[in-house]
C-alpha cells in the first residue's frame, strides 16, 4: 500500500519510531487539498479545498498492514484514511492513502499555513519528546 504523508510523518525521526518496515519514500503532491496548522499544537492537518490548491509531501511505497495499523493508532480518530491520486516527482500518478481531517474536527484548524522547515527546525525535538503515539522499538 502507498501512503502520502504531509506533516510529522514526512520526517524520518518520527516515521522510524512508528513503523518497523523499511520503505521507499519519494516526494509527491496531492492536488485539491490544503494543509493548515492546528490550534495550540505543532502538527498540521489536511482537508479538501479548491482544485488549484495542493499539498507537498512524501509517498511511502509498500507499507505493510501491520505498520498501517500502528500509523492509524498514532493518527487517531480525527482522521479518515482516504485514497487519492498523488503525483510523484516525475509526473507519475499513484493511488495513495492519506490521513484527511474529518469535517467534525474542523474546529481544530488554525487559518495559518504549516511550514515543514519551521517544524524541522523548531518543533521536531519537542514533538518527538512529547508525542504519546510514538513508541520505541
Amino acid at each position: 500500500m502507498k501512503l502520502f504523508t504531509y506533516g510529522s510523518l514526512m520526517f524520518g525521526e518520527v516515521w522510524s519510531q512508528l513503523v518497523r518496515g523499511d520503505y521507499v519514500k519519494r516526494p509527491a503532491r496531492l492536488q485539491g487539498f490544503t494543509r493548515r496548522s492546528v490550534h495550540a499544537d505543532v502538527y498540521p492537518v489536511i482537508f479538501k479545498s479548491h482544485s488549484s490548491d495542493w499539498v507537498d509531501g512524501f509517498v511511502y511505497f509498500g507499507v505493510s498492514d501491520e505498520d498501517l495499523s500502528r500509523l492509524d493508532a498514532f493518527e487517531g480518530d480525527a482522521y479518515d484514511r482516504q485514497t487519492h491520486t498523488v503525483v510523484v516527482e516525475d509526473f507519475e500518478k499513484h493511488a495513495a492513502e492519506a490521513y484527511v481531517l474529518k469535517d467534525c474536527y474542523k474546529y481544530l484548524v488554525n487559518n495559518s499555513r504549516w511550514d515543514p522547515q519551521w517544524f524541522a527546525r523548531e518543533a521536531l525535538p519537542f514533538f518527538i519528546h512529547n508525542c504519546r503515539g510514538i513508541t520505541r522499538h
